[in-house]
C-alpha cells in the first residue's frame, strides 16, 4: 500500500468520525491528528450555540438548524487538519 493509499484510507476513517453527530467521535477524529484541545473548544462552542438556538426557536425548527451547524463545522476543521497532518507527516 503506498503512502498515498494510507492518506486517503486515514481521511476516509477521519471523515466518517467527524460527521458522526456524536462529539465522541468528533473528538477521536480530532486526536488522531493531534488537534484534541482546539477540538475540545470547537466543541464546547458549538454546544452554546446550540444552546442558544434551542432556546430561542421551538423544538423541531431549532434542531433543523443546528444539525448541519454540529456536523459541517467539525467535518470542515477535520478535515482541513487532516490534510495538514498528512503534510507534515511525508517531510520526515
Amino acid at each position: 500500500m503506498t503512502q498515498n493509499d494510507q492518506d486517503r484510507k486515514f481521511m476516509k476513517t477521519q471523515m466518517i468520525l467527524a460527521v458522526v453527530p456524536i462529539f465522541v467521535s468528533q473528538l477521536i477524529a480530532f486526536y488522531r491528528i493531534q488537534k484534541l484541545v482546539y477540538g475540545i473548544i470547537i466543541e464546547i462552542i458549538i454546544y452554546f450555540v446550540d444552546w442558544l438556538i434551542q432556546s430561542s426557536i421551538s423544538w423541531p425548527f431549532g434542531m433543523i438548524i443546528f444539525l448541519p451547524i454540529s456536523v459541517l463545522i467539525p467535518v470542515y476543521f477535520v478535515r482541513k487538519w487532516t490534510l495538514e497532518f498528512n503534510q507534515t507527516r511525508h517531510r520526515f
